[in-house]
């Protein structure tokens, strides 16, 4: 009798066990085919910013290590489309055509979740006098952060819509 109780209970609790097993949210954080840059997320946001404004340059060949696989494929898919053009050459990285002279990134410091994924983080532009905020979406490729997309806040008059992905992929 005490035999038959326990050969019920036995494959019970195993099954109990299995059932409150937790799974992470994210079981691989992706792979990443290019370059990686060193830092956490707003370090290398910060990295990205003054990378362009010292060699005063679009250039996304130069940019290449700081974006996401994706958006690295847009921007090059976009640099071959004759349409798109005048948008590539103006300021894609910032809500003003104008090339900021400094750029603070906000401090990722206060995120709670260092699992996560993707961080918007805000950052503050100035040219002269005048000054705007943006913010750069960055996401986990890898164990890599990289730029995914800008989001432009300010006064934005060369760009289409309210994002770089979005101003790329509109038609």
């Amino acid at each position: 009798m005490r035999y038959t109780n326990l050969a019920l209970i036995l494959p019970a609790a195993l099954f109990l066990s299995a059932c409150t097993t937790v799974t992470p949210a994210y079981k691989d954080i992706g792979t990443r085919s290019g370059q990686c840059v060193e830092g956490g997320p707003d370090t290398v946001a910060q990295k990205f910013y003054n990378d362009q404004i010292q060699r005063r340059t679009q250039d996304i060949t130069a940019l290449r290590p700081y974006f996401t696989d994706s958006l690295a494929k847009l921007l090059n898919d976009s640099s071959q489309d004759a349409s798109k053009r005048s948008l590539m050459q103006s300021g894609l990285f910032s809500s003003s055509a104008t090339t900021p002279d400094s750029a603070d990134v906000d401090s990722a410091s206060t995120i709670p979740n260092t699992d996560a994924r993707n961080i918007p983080l805000r950052v503050t532009l100035k040219h002269g006098s005048q000054s705007w905020k943006d913010e750069v979406l960055m996401v986990r490729e890898g164990q890599c952060w990289a730029v995914d997309d800008v989001r432009y806040l300010g006064n934005n008059s060369h760009a289409p819509a309210g994002t770089l992905r979005q101003s790329l992929e509109k038609r």
